[in-house]
């Protein structure tokens, strides 16, 4: 049986080679810098504090991101807000003419 700490280890490696947050705490001399979580990153915190026998709290300490973040994103998981193909910018078309209106 795979337990929380491999499971959080191997989602890490997947998650675009990113280090948990105590790995990062780690390095000497790094300074804590924002970190931008990308849209497949956000369902997948999301889905692991879903599942069965997870923590919101748990999840979020290991990947150094607020309870209350992982809550916001679950939030926009469910309003369609985090799908990779609607997180492109979207651009309209606008039509310039010299005619005073």
């Amino acid at each position: 049986m795979m337990r929380k700490r491999q499971a959080r280890g191997d989602i890490v490696a997947e998650l675009s080679g990113a280090a948990a947050a105590e790995d990062l705490a780690a390095v000497p001399g790094r300074a804590r810098q924002r970190r931008l979580w990308s849209c497949t990153e956000k369902r997948s915190l999301v889905d692991m504090a879903d599942a069965a026998g997870a923590s919101v709290t748990e999840v979020a300490e290991a990947f150094g991101v607020a309870p209350s973040q992982l809550y916001a994103w679950r939030k926009q998981m469910a309003g369609g807000e985090l799908d990779a193909d609607r997180a492109m910018a979207i651009f309209a078309r606008i039509d310039v003419s010299d005619r005073q209106v």
